[in-house]
């Protein structure tokens, strides 16, 4: 029986008894998450091995608690059932990055918060930001922690008052001239741009246009006033 089919819908033809909140395994009808932006709710769910059975959905509260307390992605959250359904309020940390860290020929995956701490290495996470490519040493010297909160505050920026054009951001490659070469998704051209907020703005105006005209060079160079555009 697929458990994602079951466990999310907005009404389950389940006929149970109301449990109480208790860290012991309980009924319920149904699992609704709140304030979720990043955490993967599925797999929670499954992490928590919650099972199907006739009488409904069982989930062990103190397996659903360790679950969430082993999350990277959560600062903290509350458990609680109401008319036979669990529901699970989480605050996440946020935003979140993904950052590939580039060293010789190794490249480790990191999970950092906006002020760049790294919170978890060595596994992707799926967030609302797009990839960010980075020396290693480029990354970790301290000396460019403007540089960081200036491209994390213009993202930042993008995803509250452009969702859709920041949800189109796939890649972010941080270059040795310290410019930016930034993919979209589902598009074979790269904007270079300057590290600010104007050359996004920028990035969504060509986009607009290429689309519009069905072309997509291999390369635009946005960092002038004039465009250079590379076959």
């Amino acid at each position: 029986m697929n458990l994602k089919r079951i466990i999310f819908p907005v009404i389950i033809a389940f006929a149970v008894a109301a449990p109480a909140a208790s860290d012991s395994p309980v009924y319920i009808e149904r699992i609704e998450f709140k304030g979720i932006k990043n955490v993967d709710k599925y797999e929670i769910v499954r992490n928590s091995r919650a099972k199907v059975s006739e009488k409904g959905i069982i989930i062990d509260i103190n397996s659903l608690k360790e679950v969430m307390n082993g999350s990277v992605m959560i600062n903290n959250y509350d458990v609680d059932v109401e008319n036979n359904t669990l529901i699970i309020t989480v605050t996440e940390k946020y935003p979140l990055f993904m950052v590939l860290k580039v060293e010789k020929n190794i490249s480790i995956p990191c999970l950092v918060d906006e002020n760049r701490n790294v919170l978890e290495s060595g596994r992707f996470f799926k967030t609302d930001m797009p990839i960010i490519i980075a020396e290693k040493e480029f990354f970790d010297n301290e000396k460019n922690n403007f540089y960081f909160k200036s491209l994390f505050d213009s993202l930042s920026w993008l995803l509250r008052e452009k969702g859709d054009f920041a949800g189109e951001l796939s890649e972010i490659e941080i270059r040795e001239n310290m410019d930016l070469r930034i993919k979209l998704k589902s598009r074979k051209t790269g904007f270079i741009v300057k590290n600010d907020l104007k050359g996004f703005i920028k990035i969504e105006k060509s986009a607009a246009y290429l689309d519009a005209v069905n072309t997509y060079p291999e390369m635009l160079d946005l960092r002038d006033k004039r465009v250079l555009i590379g076959q």
